[in-house]
This record gives C-alpha cells, sequence and structure tokens, in this order.
C-alpha cells in the first residue's frame, strides 16, 4: 500500500516540476493500468463511467476519421488519459493517503509560490512551468489543500502557516485577472463550504469567518483583475447602464471567444445544410479548427463556449457525454455528507473538478494534468462510497 500511496506523490511532484516528466510517468502509470484491465484485475466502474466513454470514443474515431497522425497523439491526452479515473480502484482510499497527498501539494505550492512571485517581478506570468493559466490551476488546488490543512491542524503555529498559505495562494489565483481560473475557484470553494455547512462538527462561526475572508480576498482579486484588465469594465457598464455592446466591444471583453463562436456556428449550419450525419454525431475530431471552413481564428478548436467547441470537437454524443458527466459529477458532490470531521482531509480532491467543469467553459475542458485530478476524484469517490455505507 506504501508503494502505491508513493505513485500519487511522484506524480503531484512531477506535476509541478515539468510536464515533460509527468506526460512521462502518466504514460506508464495508464499502460500499467490498462495491464490490469485486461488482465480482469482491475475493474472499469464508478459515477463518470458511462459519460467518459461518450466523451472518449467519438473523441478517438473522429480524429482517426478526419484527422492525421499527430492529431491522433494529441486526442490521446485530451480525453484518452482520462481513463486514469478508473484507476482508482488500486488505491486504498484513507486518511492518511489524502493527508499525504495534501502536503505534498502544500509544500510544492509554496515553492511555486516564491518562483511565481519571483517572475512577476521580472515581468513574467508564469510558475516553474507553463503560463498564465497554470497558474491558476496550480495555486487553487493549493489553496483548497491549505484550507483543509488549517481546519484540521491542531497545532497553532501550523496552523497559522496554512491560513497564510491559503490567502497568498487564493491570491495569486485572482491576481492572473483570467476568466477561468477566477470562476474555476469561486464555485470550487462554492460547492466545498456547501458540503462543510452541512456537517455540524465543524463550528459554523469558523466556517462563516472563513467564508467571509474567502470573499475579501475574492474582492480584493477582482479589484486587481480589473485593474489590469480595462475590458471587465466594459460588462460592468453594459449590466448597470443597459448599454447594447458593438461587436468590437463583444470581442475585446470575450477575448475574441464572440468571434470564434460565430465561425463555429458557421461550421455547424453547414454540417446540418449538407446533412453530415457522422461529424454532426461524433464530431470532427481534435485540431479541426485548423481544418475546417471556416477555419478558427486561434486555431485547433473553436474555442468560444463548450456548447459550440465540443459539439465541433466530438459531435452530439460527445457533448451530451459531457452533460452527462457535468450531472453524475455534481449530483455526487452535492449529495455527499461528512461522517466525521477526518473525512474534510479528502474534500479538496472531491470539489477539484469544478474548477474544469465551470472554469473551462469558455475555454474547453482540458489541462495537460487533468488525468491526475480525475484519478484523485475517484479515490475520493471511493473513500466517500466506503465512510457513507
Amino acid at each position: 500500500m506504501k508503494s502505491k500511496e508513493n505513485w500519487l506523490i511522484v506524480l503531484f511532484a512531477a506535476a509541478y516540476i515539468s510536464i515533460s516528466l509527468f506526460t512521462a510517468l502518466i504514460v506508464l502509470f495508464l499502460v500499467y493500468e490498462i495491464f490490469k484491465i485486461v488482465k480482469r484485475q482491475l475493474t472499469i466502474n464508478g459515477e463518470l463511467k458511462l459519460s467518459l466513454f461518450m466523451i472518449i470514443t467519438p473523441s478517438l474515431i473522429s480524429t482517426a476519421v478526419y484527422g492525421n497522425l499527430k492529431e491522433f497523439t494529441g486526442v490521446l491526452s485530451q480525453t484518452f488519459f482520462n481513463i486514469s479515473y478508473f484507476a482508482k480502484d488500486m488505491f486504498n482510499p484513507t486518511e492518511r493517503l489524502f493527508y499525504k497527498v495534501n502536503l505534498t501539494i502544500v509544500i510544492f505550492c509554496t515553492v511555486e509560490a516564491v518562483i511565481t512571485v519571483f517572475n512577476y517581478y521580472r515581468g513574467l506570468e508564469q510558475p516553474i512551468w507553463g503560463g498564465v493559466f497554470e497558474i491558476g490551476i496550480v495555486f487553487s488546488l493549493g489553496s483548497l489543500s491549505a484550507f483543509v490543512m488549517f481546519l484540521l491542524e491542531k497545532d497553532k503555529l501550523k496552523k497559522g502557516v496554512y491560513l497564510i498559505l491559503f490567502l497568498i495562494f487564493t491570491f495569486l489565483v485572482f491576481y492572473t485577472g483570467k476568466r477561468n481560473p477566477i470562476l474555476g475557484i469561486f464555485f470550487s470553494y462554492v460547492v466545498l463550504f456547501v458540503i462543510l455547512l452541512r456537517f455540524s462538527h465543524v463550528g459554523k462561526k469558523v466556517l462563516y469567518a472563513l467564508s467571509g475572508l474567502f470573499f475579501v480576498v475574492v474582492l480584493a482579486g477582482t479589484y486587481v483583475a480589473f485593474e489590469k484588465f480595462p475590458k471587465y469594465k466594459i460588462l460592468v457598464e453594459a449590466v448597470f447602464t443597459g448599454k447594447t455592446l458593438s461587436e468590437r466591444e463583444l470581442n475585446e471583453f470575450s477575448s475574441a471567444r464572440w468571434e470564434i463562436g460565430k465561425k463555429g456556428l458557421e461550421v455547424i449550419r453547414k454540417d446540418f445544410e449538407n446533412k453530415n450525419i457522422l461529424p454532426i454525431l461524433i464530431g470532427h475530431g481534435y485540431n479541426a479548427g485548423a481544418r475546417l471552413d471556416p477555419p478558427s481564428p486561434v486555431g485547433r478548436s473553436y474555442e468560444s463556449i463548450f456548447l459550440i467547441s465540443e459539439f465541433i470537437n466530438i459531435g452530439l454524443i460527445g457533448l451530451l457525454g459531457l452533460i452527462f458527466l457535468m450531472y453524475k459529477y455534481f449530483k455526487f458532490v452535492l449529495s455527499t455528507k461528512l461522517q466525521s470531521k477526518d473525512q474534510i482531509v479528502a474534500l479538496p480532491f472531491l470539489v477539484f473538478p469544478t474548477y474544469f467543469l465551470v472554469g473551462g467553459i469558455f475555454s474547453g475542458i482540458w489541462d495537460a494534468i487533468l488525468p491526475l485530478y480525475f484519478l484523485m476524484f475517484g479515490i475520493a469517490e471511493n473513500y466517500f462510497k466506503d465512510q457513507n455505507q
């Protein structure tokens, strides 16, 4: 059991240090998982089973039909690698396991924070690897882990350290000024607070104080985002003055997603007019935005809103699978009830997919590290199912 726990530690450490190293390790892990499935030593099951196959299957078929070998390699990492979720039964879900992973995340996020702040002073917005969106993902999970460690820690000094790290990590997410990270972390905490407020073993005053503190950080971070990106003021003016936005203003506020969305709708319209049944059902595959007419202004995908972009990439079957995944995920998470305070340690991994399912509405629900987050959600799913029996 200890060696299997260490797999997760190594995967998280690699995810923070190097995307190339992480990719190599996750591929090896998936090969081992597939071997276990073929040998019938691992069962394919879980809340997300059907929805994941509804997403993965059309993405693979459509890319094989309409794409090339290089694009097929891309779709493996974008959808197929999420079969990592089915490896959840390889791990014994215990408080010890979740504590070790949370501690690993907090330690590496602390290092990431130092490097990120240093890079800010150099005029760069990046952690150890990646760019501004990785800052959002890294510190959102770090914020959640530091938060629950603060709730569980009894030593006053350590408790204070976790509180400070929670505030720093959270502020760094909002400092990016990007919609997706801001929406992602905000709704992740909404889900977290909904679960905690139904639990009687955590003082309501403490939760109200922490939620208030979180919203103070939200307000401060939102103010910084508005100062960094004046385009947000366009939306505020429209909401409070009733001003009708021009196409130029809509594109400015949406980072060109308005124009990209219109191109995507044109692709969909042509498919229906020409009765292209197969792409309507399974999509045009990975990198469709570079192959179709009209092409996406940003290439690869029609990144506007997921209803358009995912319909083009994985078709009606895949889009329904994604919506079904959202339904199954939120139904399970929001119905989860804590039985003891110790169970709080697993909450970051239960609620973190919210970050992608909400934050990715306007940019696609994908990240290079997502297979690891799906795996951790699966382990948390097993944990709460076992505990609530």
